[in-house]
This record gives C-alpha cells, structure tokens and sequence, in this order.
C-alpha cells in the first residue's frame, strides 16, 4: 500500500487542477516580488547581499521541487499543496521585506506625530501602558513570547491545514498573507510611521525591567533608517520596518480564521493571537491606532483570500463536472 500523507484516506478538499492553479499564483506573486526586488536593487545601485539571498533560494529548492513533483509526476496533492505552501511563506517574507527597505527611499512624511494625536484623543497613554506591563513581569514576559511566536504559527499552521487535507485553506492563509503584507508596505510607503516607541522616551528605570522584543533602540535605528537609507539589506539583519498599519496584528487574525474549524487548536490559536494583538503596542511599540489599522487590513486581506480561492475552487468545479450541451434539449451531464 502506498504511503499517503496525513491521515489514512485523507483527500484534497480542492481538486487537484485547483490546487495547481492556487500554487501557480503563489509562484508568480512571489516571482514578481523577487524580479521587482531585484531590478530596482540592481538599477538603484543598492547594497544588497546577495550571496546570503543565494543561500535562501538554495534552501527554497526542496520545497518547489516537492511542490512541482507531486503535482505532476507522482500526483498528491496534499504533499504538494503543503510544499507550495512552505515554499511560498519562506520566499515572500524576506523578498517582502526586501521591498519595504527599497520603499524606504521614496517613502512619504513621517505621521508617527499624528498617530499618537489620535491615540491620545483615544485615551490611550502609550508609556502609561509600558509601566503597567513593567509592574506585572509574568504576563509581560507571556506576551514576549506570544509576539514572537506569529512566523512559527504560521509555518506550523500550514503544515498542519495541508496534513489534514484542508487545501482551501492553507491557500487561504498564504494569499491572505500576502496581501495584508502588500496593503501594509504600501500604505506605509505612502505614510511611513514606526510606532510609539519611536518618539516617546521610557523612564531608565520601566526600561529595565521589561525585556522588550523590540525597543526605543530599535525605533530610533527605524527613524535613521528613513532618514539616511537602508545601507546593506541583508537577510541576517533585516527588520521589520512598517508601523500603521501593524502586520502583527494582521498576522494574529488571519492565524485567528483559519484555524477556526482545526479541532482544539482554534481555541488554541484564539487564545495566542488575542495575546499577540495584546502585545503589539507593548513589545512592538506600536501606537494603538496602529491595531486598528491592522484589523481592517486583514479582514480585506482575508475576503479577498477566501475571494479568490473560491473563484478557483468553482471554476475548476465547473470543468471537472459539466460538460458543454450537445443536440438541442440536451442538457450538461454530471460525468
């Protein structure tokens, strides 16, 4: 008996055309990221490594070569579903990254001084909120780790929707991905801001002990970084560099909706990622309008996910099932 992946006779909810069509996207959506990253790299003269990118596509190989294997030679369309996935999640984030770092030098004014009018006209005191985690070390030492669990989440999370046969879904999760990451890049290019942690100074003292992910440090490097280019764009020291609207927050949500039909994990995933939206002003210094901002990006991130793997599922539905009418008064036939 031949070995199959995931559970005994666990199939495909996409067919397998479908599911060749929605990791053909994802190959061309990356690809077109990668060709832009690097003609803009080459011709705006950047200082890109270049050999450490070669050592990223080298590692990607495995993953298309599973992806295109078991879609065509010995057809399984769960394997190359999660091959397709794995490989599209490791190349679009740092070739995402890449772009906002290029978008740096043509990005518009700074608004980190407006987003903080609006928290404040909110009620929200950014470094009220840093002493109040500062006093409580447990539960902030809990949303450390929660805040910089959303990348494993999301590896994890695709493996296991491609295991399980839910291929919707995994496409899903990658399309919505990237496209909340492309709304936030380019919002921010147009209105570049790097969060609360970029302006407001922390008492010595509330500092010490909060163990950030990311600190004051960290923001004033963002607001040279804008100021003075990005210098060498490597894979080993990228940051992420987006502030309104938070990609965290945009992350947790679509990690939040497809894991809601895995059994036990959705409460699981529910309970994680309600803790990382917590945590995103505190250990990513984010202004709290900054969340806001993440919570209409991924609910249009996630629509227009579920949008497009729908409009595959169904087209591919249609060739699969029906057939066109013959002599008049016949009508198409289930096959």
């Amino acid at each position: 008996m031949a070995w199959k992946f995931g559970r005994p006779g666990t199939a495909s909810d996409l067919s397998a055309s479908a599911n060749a069509t929605l990791a053909l996207l994802l190959g061309a959506i990356t690809s077109a990221l990668i060709l832009l990253d690097a003609v803009w790299g080459y011709a705006g003269h950047f200082d890109i490594d270049v050999r450490s990118y070669a050592i990223i596509a080298a590692l990607l190989l495995p993953t298309v070569c599973g992806a295109i294997f078991y879609s065509r030679f010995r057809p399984d369309p769960l394997i190359s579903a999660t091959c397709a996935g794995a490989a599209f999640l490791l190349a679009f984030s740092p070739s995402c990254a890449v772009l906002s770092y290029l978008l740096s030098t043509v990005a518009g004014p700074r608004i980190d001084g407006l987003l903080a009018q609006i928290d404040h006209a909110m009620g929200f005191d950014w470094v009220a909120l840093m002493n109040l985690a500062a006093d409580h070390v447990t539960i902030n030492a809990l949303l450390k780790l929660s805040y910089v669990s959303v990348m494993p989440q999301i590896m994890l999370l695709s493996f296991i929707l491609g295991w399980s046969g839910r291929t919707a879904n995994l496409y899903g999760l990658c399309l919505a991905i990237a496209a909340g990451a492309l709304i936030c890049v380019l919002v921010w290019a147009a209105y570049p801001s790097f969060g609360a942690f970029s302006i407001f100074d922390l008492p010595p003292a509330t500092a010490a002990k909060l163990g950030l992910a990311l600190d004051g440090n960290y923001g004033r490097d963002l607001v040279a970084l804008l100021k003075n280019g990005p210098g060498l764009i490597t894979p080993l020291e990228l940051r992420g560099v987006v502030g309104f609207p938070s990609f965290h927050t945009v992350q947790a949500l679509v990690l939040i909706w497809y894991a809601r039909k895995l059994p036990f994990l959705r409460w699981i995933a529910l309970a994680l990622n309600i803790a990382v939206v917590i945590a995103t002003p505190i250990h990513g210094g984010h202004h709290l309008i900054d969340v806001f901002g993440g919570i209409f990006v991924a609910l249009a991130a996630i629509a227009a996910a579920d949008w497009i793997v729908n409009a595959v599922r169904r087209s591919h539905y249609e060739k699969r099932f029906y057939k066109p009418a013959g002599a008049i008064g016949e009508v198409p036939a289930l096959q």
